[in-house]
């Protein structure tokens, strides 16, 4: 288990370089997809209650150092969407399509909710999602339309991020 949380912070970590580096160049309204989110879904999902949200917290912690946001930010928001997805660990079987997008666009939701409840303890110095505001709804699409590509990019790496015993 602690070489899948480690290896899986890692990817995590790389795919919030990724995001930062790259995926600026296919923004929508200035909203780029949160790939990152995508892969902890997956690997909450996969792994369970104990390595999906020890992998939020290491790689939201990580991603805490390498952005401007309060530190504790992204460790909250991540374990809080990792926690969450690792209760449906074995309660369903993953299609190729419907259910990465349900839990792409629910795990953007869970993300927008996390953020606020931070808000609401620390005031305007952290980032929000406002419900009305058409951000939240274009990364929650956007997040749905890709969680199918991202879930089957990441089903050959099962073997190493979610062990047999972890797997649902």
């Amino acid at each position: 288990m602690i070489r899948s949380v480690v290896l899986s912070t890692l990817l995590l970590v790389a795919f919030a370089l990724v995001q930062s580096a790259w995926l600026g160049a296919i923004a929508v309204f200035g909203v780029i997809p949160d790939l990152g989110l995508l892969a902890l879904i997956w690997i909450s999902y996969k792994n369970g209650p104990v390595a999906g949200p020890a992998t939020g917290f290491l790689s939201g912690l990580a991603e805490d150092f390498l952005s401007a946001s309060p530190l504790g930010f992204h460790a909250f928001v991540k374990t809080a969407v990792a926690s969450v997805a690792s209760l449906l660990h074995g309660s369903f079987y993953i299609d190729k399509l419907l259910l990465p997008m349900v839990l792409g666009v629910g795990g953007t939701l869970v993300k927008a909710i996390a953020a606020g409840a931070l808000s609401l303890l620390f005031g305007s110095a952290i980032h929000a999602y406002s419900i009305l505001d058409r951000v939240l709804w274009i990364e929650a699409a956007y997040n749905g339309l890709l969680a199918p590509v991202v879930f089957f990019i990441l089903t050959p790496l099962a073997r190493v991020l979610a062990p047999e015993r972890g797997r649902g």
